[in-house]
């Protein structure tokens, strides 16, 4: 891995990274000091009246809003969240490889002294410090502000979720990192990992009416993506951490591999 470059990468991400960060932060903030007004009875039997399947289109289908874990993914964790987080990392990852191809800066970053290898790890560390970033973001503040809104999660339950973010993140981000070693324009790697994951959510809600496209689940990271049930207290399965976790070292390892032995000309 290359340090000044991955400064120099930072550094080009920077305004995106500042706005992703500062919405996350106050999406958070604002969650935590609505739960209260929500919690309420009027808004309670509201919801209640709520045709299902708009609960399901948010993904807090399986949960009561009543709760706390039902609240923050239908509000929040659920579709609006994955919208924000996904198009960071699809966005990131798609220009590391072929948004500089396409560009034509690459084969003026690789004149440098640094191998394609080297090259290759640092945008792969560079996924992961976003990810980080933009998990933290989100889950920090909840730890922080809920207190003051009788909004608590157990220390515990916070790290899970910030780990499980984090990978859930670098699961799409290595995916989309994956195209973008194989393209030669951002767009295209960024329009295929978004049209991927737009028809695994639509399986995954399909399948709560349809077990015809329950086929896809075991594989479908968004149908894994239940942060609410953690917060509710509930243990996600060891096979979502396992999911994530294998999706990812795969494809930010097919990434550098196959950027490693491609002609960037």
């Amino acid at each position: 891995m290359n340090l000044t470059l991955l400064r120099a990468t930072a550094h080009r991400n920077r305004a995106s990274a500042f706005w992703f960060t500062v919405g996350l932060v106050l999406y958070s903030w604002l969650m935590v000091w609505l739960y209260p007004v929500f919690s309420q009875g009027e808004y309670q039997e509201l919801l209640e009246r709520m045709p299902q399947e708009i609960i399901a289109v948010f993904g807090g289908q399986d949960l009561g809003f009543d709760t706390l874990g039902g609240f923050m993914q239908t509000e929040y964790l659920g579709l609006m969240w994955m919208l924000i987080v996904c198009s960071a990392v699809i966005v990131y990852a798609a220009q590391s490889f072929a948004g500089e191809i396409g560009d034509g800066t690459m084969e003026f970053a690789l004149s440098q002294p640094v191998s394609r290898l080297s090259y290759a790890i640092t945008k792969a560390a560079g996924l992961v410090g976003y990810a980080l970033l933009l998990s933290a973001a989100t889950f920090v503040p909840i730890q922080v502000f809920g207190p003051r809104y009788e909004v608590e999660i157990e220390a515990t339950v916070f790290l899970q979720l910030f780990a499980f973010g984090a990978m859930f993140m670098l699961a799409v981000g290595g995916f989309a990192m994956l195209l973008s070693s194989v393209f030669r324009s951002a767009g295209r790697a960024g329009a295929i990992a978004a049209g991927v994951l737009v028809t695994l959510w639509t399986a995954d809600l399909v399948s709560n009416v349809s077990e015809a496209a329950e086929v896809f689940d075991p594989i479908n990271v968004v149908s894994h993506w239940q942060p609410g049930k953690m917060i509710n207290g509930e243990a996600i399965p060891a096979g979502s951490w396992w999911l994530y976790g294998m999706l990812a070292a795969v494809t930010l390892a097919g990434a550098v591999v196959i950027f490693t032995r491609r002609d960037v000309a």
